[in-house]
């Protein structure tokens, strides 16, 4: 914590040569007036002590000598000058330059706030790591629950039965094992982009519309496994468009942004995702959109931060890790572009800009 955020250019202050007498009254309850000048000209600071001391009559003739403050000094290197000098107030510099007061209690306050603050972020972090693990073993343990529990049925089935049902009982695991693999695969990402490993970019022509299908037979498979109906379509389908980038981590990020606008949707929701291209052609902006709740302002940013997991339209926490949405913008930047929350009434729209390669 720094001083200069405390630095007082507002305080009582007295002419040096104001009669004692006269404020007696105003310094007993102020504590300390700062002696400045009609030039602005800084004197000192003028401390009821300093009046017991040395009694006389004019402001200028009791000051006694002080230490001042420089703005660079610590909070300790502060608080051990206003113990040092027995005053409550000590005048401040700036390269010789007189910019104000310090007061001991603004200081006092500001360590208070900034113990609570610490305090309770320790707390929300604490619970948020109790969360994660919870959370982070429901992930995990629901797909590896079916895969065994499939893999089971499937060791049991006669060879009539595993033509009759093989394939569905198949499609279950498979989609377990596919579920479970994107956990990981989010964990190992983002603990590498945390790291600071150098994520590698592999560009190609990458089929727009074929990304969009793809993404669009996943999901409504995925209905019954989200247990709400889920309406998904894409808008500007182009099958001769093609853009030069990252395709599994266009996909990957469009993923997020589809089960994130399913989880914070209506009950019965009905999901848009598309793309448009910049009026210079330089530019491709995805999008997701879907019927939600207005997010109020100072939480928007939040979203994007790791453990992040509140509902707006339940007020709880939601399920999942809460890393999809940090994820996303990670992945974002990494491609060159950015990210962008935008609510028009109820319509909800998550979109991201990249630069289009030539």
């Amino acid at each position: 914590m720094e001083i200069d955020t405390l630095v007082l250019s507002d305080y009582p202050s007295v002419s040096p040569y104001e009669g004692i007498n006269r404020i007696g009254e105003q310094l007993l309850e102020k504590q300390y007036l700062a002696v400045v000048d009609e030039d602005n000209f800084f004197y000192g600071v003028l401390t009821p002590s300093d009046v017991l001391k040395r009694p006389h009559n004019l402001v200028v003739d009791c000051l006694t000598k002080k230490d001042s403050v420089s703005i660079t000094d610590s909070i300790a290197e502060t608080l051990e000058k206003l113990y040092n000098n027995h005053s409550i107030a000590l005048p401040v510099y700036q390269d010789d330059v007189f910019v104000g007061i310090i007061e001991e209690t603004i200081i006092l306050h500001a360590l208070k706030d900034k113990i609570n603050e610490l305090y309770n972020s320790s707390v929300i972090s604490q619970n948020i790591k109790v969360s994660f693990i919870n959370n982070l073993s429901h992930e995990l343990r629901t797909p590896l629950n079916h895969i065994l529990g499939f893999l089971d049925i499937i060791s049991k089935l006669d060879i009539e039965n595993f033509k009759t049902n093989g394939v569905h009982h198949y499609n279950k695991v498979r989609k377990g094992a596919d579920h479970f693999l994107l956990v990981m695969n989010d964990l190992i990402e983002l603990s590498r982009i945390h790291s600071g490993d150098n994520i590698k970019i592999y560009n190609d022509d990458v089929c727009i519309e074929t990304l969009f299908e793809e993404l669009k037979d996943y999901f409504e498979m995925e209905s019954e496994y989200l247990q709400k109906p889920v309406t998904i379509s894409y808008a500007n389908p182009d099958k001769y468009l093609k853009v030069f980038t990252d395709g599994k981590k266009i996909k990957h990020i469009l993923y997020h942004l589809i089960d994130n606008a399913v989880k914070h949707s209506t009950d019965s929701c009905r999901i848009v995702y598309g793309y448009d291209l910049s009026d210079d052609g330089n530019y491709i902006v995805f999008f997701v959109r879907n019927s939600g709740s207005f997010i109020d302002e100072s939480k928007r940013k939040k979203i994007f931060e790791v453990f992040e997991k509140y509902d707006v339209l339940k007020d709880k926490f939601s399920t999942g890790l809460g890393i999809g949405l940090t994820l996303v913008n990670k992945l974002v930047t990494l491609l060159g572009g950015s990210i962008d929350l935008s609510i028009v009434k109820d319509k909800v729209t998550l979109s991201f800009t990249i630069p289009l390669l030539s």
